[in-house]
């Protein structure tokens, strides 16, 4: 009994909350079985209410009046076409003024699934447009916030790696671990090439998806123990331990360029395929105090590296 009561007390709610929303008769409505899309709901709506009464009245007419079966016919069928010719005009302008819903929606679903940020029209003042804009909105707040909260948990959001603050973090403890004889640190930084052009030409969400992919690439390339970091922009950091000839920063350094041009990154929305490349400036750790030192010498070699038109750079 207490369970039926229960059941009835939760049905009774949810169709109050729909009453109170507005949305008893879309509730209604979506649970026809055709037609199951939205689009084809508002068609069929549409129809029924504004044609099927026209011709009813125009056949109640014609076969009241004194016009001959054969006319009669003539204009029924002639009806019949220019409300069809008129239905098909309306579904293709219908088209057109649910765009900026599907368009809020896949911004919405875009950014949950691969965080990346749109940029949807916010000039529109009707319903449609304020959607478009309220969703823009509240997307980069909530972008803004999720950087703050990555921020201080040391995640960057985009790729998923270790972000600046994090990076320092460890770059202090692996000098710690290279000053007491633990093992021989290199720091490397890598810089994607021609990024900027990328984002000026493909727009900012195909640059987040480059940032992934070399992120992917790397990541998936270095050795247990090493670890990378997104410095911010299109720069990373890169520690690596010598373990021995065959796993040494050179070796490393190389797979990870071979890689690189063995997957090229599929952009979005274009399809195209893009291959990409980056500049990276190496440095072993030489007894230096301080991780700013380090990192100048290793970024001085980077940009040695993008003047040379060369792959990477290792400098002692």
């Amino acid at each position: 009994m207490s369970l039926h009561r229960s059941a009835f007390q939760s049905g009774k709610e949810r169709s109050e909350g729909l009453e109170n929303a507005g949305l008893r008769t879309y509730d209604l409505i979506s649970r026809w079985r055709f037609p199951k899309t939205y689009r084809g709901k508002i068609m069929l709506v549409a129809f029924l209410w504004t044609h099927v009464p026209l011709l009813a009245v125009s056949v109640y007419f014609l076969l009241d009046s004194s016009v001959d079966l054969g006319a009669a016919l003539r204009i029924l069928a002639l009806l019949v076409a220019v409300t069809l010719t008129g239905t098909a005009a309306t579904l293709l302008v219908l088209r057109a003024l649910l765009a900026p819903v599907d368009l809020a929606s896949s911004a919405l679903k875009g950014y949950l699934d691969e965080r990346t940020k749109p940029e949807l029209p916010i000039g529109f003042t009707d319903e449609a447009g304020r959607l478009m804009a309220d969703v823009q909105y509240t997307i980069d707040h909530l972008d803004s916030t999720i950087r703050s909260l990555e921020g201080l948990s040391g995640t960057d959001h985009l790729t998923g790696l270790p972000n600046r603050r994090e990076g320092e973090g460890r770059l202090a403890n692996d000098i710690g671990r290279a000053r007491r004889g633990e093992g021989r640190l290199t720091v490397a930084v890598v810089d994607v090439d021609g990024f900027k052009a990328i984002n000026d030409t493909h727009g900012h969400q195909a640059g987040d998806v480059c940032i992934r992919h070399v992120a992917d690439v790397i990541r998936s390339t270095v050795r247990e123990g090493d670890w990378l970091a997104r410095w911010g922009g299109d720069e990373f950091v890169l520690a690596l331990w010598d373990g021995s000839v065959f796993a040494s920063p050179e070796a490393v350094l190389g797979r990870i360029n071979a890689a690189l041009r063995e997957s090229p990154v599929r952009l979005p929305q274009e399809g195209q395929e893009l291959m990409l490349g980056i500049s990276v400036g190496a440095h072993r750790y030489a007894g230096e105090d301080d991780l700013r030192e380090l990192l100048a010498k290793a970024d001085a070699a980077m940009y040695q590296a993008k003047r040379e038109g060369r792959a990477w750079v290792l400098a002692d």
